[in-house]
């Protein structure tokens, strides 16, 4: 599992999260997808990737 580094509110129904992944930030660009599931077994969530820093190994998406 990955970890969330950071948990941003954009506004009161929109959030914007920052998950460690550096194998995904990679190779990640802005405007793929990446699928997030919240516990092991539950539904997977496609979300557009927002921001990828290479260096920190990280990838933002932003979420309602």
């Amino acid at each position: 599992m990955y970890t969330i580094l950071h948990k941003e509110s954009l506004n009161p129904t929109v959030s914007r999260i920052e998950v460690d992944a550096p194998l995904v930030a990679r190779k990640a660009q802005v405007g793929q997808f990446i699928i997030l599931r919240a516990r092991e077994n539950s539904k997977r969530i496609p979300l557009t990737v927002a921001d990828v820093d290479r260096l920190r190994g990280s990838v933002s998406v932003i979420y309602q």
